[in-house]
């Protein structure tokens, strides 16, 4: 999976918890969010399979 850079804004508050929760786990906040994302994905029956074919697809203009 190749990586690309993202930017968002992201509450102050929620933030530190995410850093606070990086440090426990001895993680960056990027893989933190990374993780987070696919287990949310996970539990809704969502593999990164499919969202990566969906994106793939190319989109038919008008």
């Amino acid at each position: 999976m190749t990586k690309q850079p993202f930017t968002t804004r992201i509450d102050a508050d929620v933030l530190a918890l995410a850093r606070q929760l990086a440090d426990a786990e001895r993680r960056s906040i990027t893989a933190l969010i990374e993780v987070a994302l696919l287990e949310y994905a996970e539990r809704r029956g969502i593999s990164v399979a499919e969202t990566s074919q969906e994106v793939a697809q190319p989109k038919r203009g008008k």
